[in-house]
């Protein structure tokens, strides 16, 4: 029998054990097989990609700073938002001693050259205007209101009760009227010391008004 009787009626076609030896495998060609393609632990995820505006303007990601421009100050608004109302800037002592002073020296001017007609206006405008900024002022400034408002409720009362009886009454009560209001002029000027010091000086004999 010659050789080409001895190959004939075998079966070439390697088996199915061969192909498996034949495959690569993760030893032979020293890599791991390649993966499917697909999204990546660290690419974004489609949300928080920033999606363009109407005008073709796309805002930066979060947690980014957009080119040119840099991260806001903590505790402040963002561009095109209104921070919220903080309150009055509080007013330095040695400026609300100044102005508590200067209420009831004015006052007390405005007393001798109007007789107290007109004098309640420098207190009035100054305490509303700064009462919030500063605690010593707007305790100056109610406690000169209230003696000035005190001088014009008692001349009115003294005219009144100067007529009722019968004008005569007039001699009396006006020199009285006068003797409060030079006591109010002379204790304008020692409330004005004691708000230059800052001390919160109570002024006697005034009907509290305000409180």
């Amino acid at each position: 029998m010659n050789d080409t009787d001895r190959t004939e009626g075998v079966d070439t076609t390697p088996d199915d054990a061969t192909q498996d030896a034949a495959a690569p495998t993760v030893g032979d060609a020293g890599q791991a097989p390649a993966l499917e393609a697909g999204p990546s632990a660290t690419s974004p995820a489609p949300e928080s990609i920033p999606q363009p505006e109407p005008g073709g303007y796309v805002p930066p990601a979060e947690g980014t700073i957009p080119p040119g421009g840099t991260v806001p100050p903590a505790g402040t608004a963002p561009t095109g938002q209104v921070p919220p109302y903080a309150g009055p800037t509080r007013m330095l002592e040695s400026e609300a001693r100044n102005w508590s002073m200067a209420i009831h020296m004015i006052a007390a001017v405005a007393v001798l050259l109007s007789a107290g007609t007109i004098s309640w206006l420098v207190p009035l405008v100054v305490w509303l205007v700064f009462r919030e900024r500063s605690a010593l002022i707007d305790h100056h400034g109610k406690q000169n209101l209230n003696l000035q408002l005190t001088i014009l409720v008692s001349g009115v009362a003294a005219v009144v009760l100067g007529l009722m009886l019968f004008v005569v009454g007039l001699a009396v009560t006006l020199p009285l009227w006068g003797v409060y209001v030079l006591y109010a002029i002379v204790i304008s000027f020692v409330a004005g010391v004691k708000a230059s010091n800052g001390e919160y000086y109570r002024i006697p004999l005034i009907i509290p008004f305000l409180r």
